[in-house]
């Protein structure tokens, strides 16, 4: 599936890791059979996208930071970001410390970030849950913005080697097991899979201004954005639920986010281990992603 419109960016924040490995070399051409997306540089498993660079730190600078080995950086392919009053794509954002303040021309607010496994990780924040990460964000849009446009997901900043049908195969596959609104575009400028944050997040709360919940203390509210997420007794329908609603695109279709009101936004997974770069899977296997990442 794909967007009808190009899609708009809210916030975006990068991960940095000190997990580089040794460099190796890579062949100058692609290989024999293996298509190109438009907009991919030929870079190895090993290269820095170019549009990333800005936000690379030093390995001084990540061996000095108090949350080696990651650091958190601004995406720097998102203009007009201001996050804790910088525009500095190479400053280091707070881990698993307060909010920061965010600022960009769709939304106005503050987001919080906790890691596992870091020297700054809080334990309240993750004993006795399953995730290796949090965030939190809580603010306004500064206009309306389709609901079923705002998503979360990856973009592919670089292509795989092998062909792209394989990868549109994969990636469409997947898209089925996630959700029924996912949405995959192997053939646009940054290939992405994503899926409507309403639909994904974990947690949604939606207050009257001077009404909404402390970032941290937020509660499964969602019956202001639309009557139909109430639960008989006319209280908000619990969050698996309401993500099964709203992974129907037609209970999406035509309604919008409000400006007027406070939205608060919790996701949260238990499959990469950013502190290491492991994926788990299953519990059972850790994948060593520094190589392939």
């Amino acid at each position: 599936m794909c967007p009808a419109a190009e899609p708009e960016t809210v916030a975006t924040i990068s991960l940095r890791t000190s997990h580089t490995g040794s460099p190796r070399k890579h062949p100058k051409s692609p290989k024999k059979g293996v298509e190109r997306v438009e907009g991919f540089f030929e870079l190895g498993p090993r290269d820095v996208h170019p549009l990333h660079k800005p936000a690379m730190p030093s390995e001084e600078k990540i061996q000095l930071s108090a949350n080696r080995p990651v650091i958190v950086t601004p995406n720097p392919m998102v203009k007009q970001q201001v996050l804790n009053g910088s525009e500095d794509p190479a400053c280091e954002l707070p881990i698993n410390g307060g909010p920061m303040t965010i600022s960009t021309p769709l939304f106005e607010g503050t987001v919080e970030v906790h890691l596992k496994g870091l020297p700054t990780s809080q334990k309240r924040v993750f004993d006795g849950k399953k995730r290796f990460f949090q965030i939190m964000c809580q603010g306004r849009f500064k206009r309306p913005l389709n609901a079923d446009g705002l998503c979360m997901g990856q973009e592919f900043v670089k292509a795989g080697n092998v062909p792209k049908y394989v990868s549109e195969m994969v990636l469409t596959a997947a898209a089925k097991v996630f959700s029924n609104s996912t949405q995959v575009d192997i053939n646009a400028k940054l290939p992405y899979f994503m899926n409507p944050i309403l639909a994904a997040c974990q947690l949604v709360n939606v207050s009257e201004p001077g009404q909404e919940p402390k970032l941290t203390e937020a509660t499964e509210d969602m019956r202001l954005f639309n009557p139909a997420l109430t639960d008989k007794q006319g209280q908000p329908l619990s969050p698996d639920k309401r993500r099964k609603w709203c992974d129907i695109p037609k209970h999406l279709a035509g309604k919008q986010f409000n400006p007027q009101h406070v939205y608060t936004f919790y996701t949260w997974q238990h499959l990469i281990d950013f502190s290491s770069y492991k994926l788990s899977v299953g519990g059972f296997v850790n994948l060593d992603l520094t190589a392939a990442l």
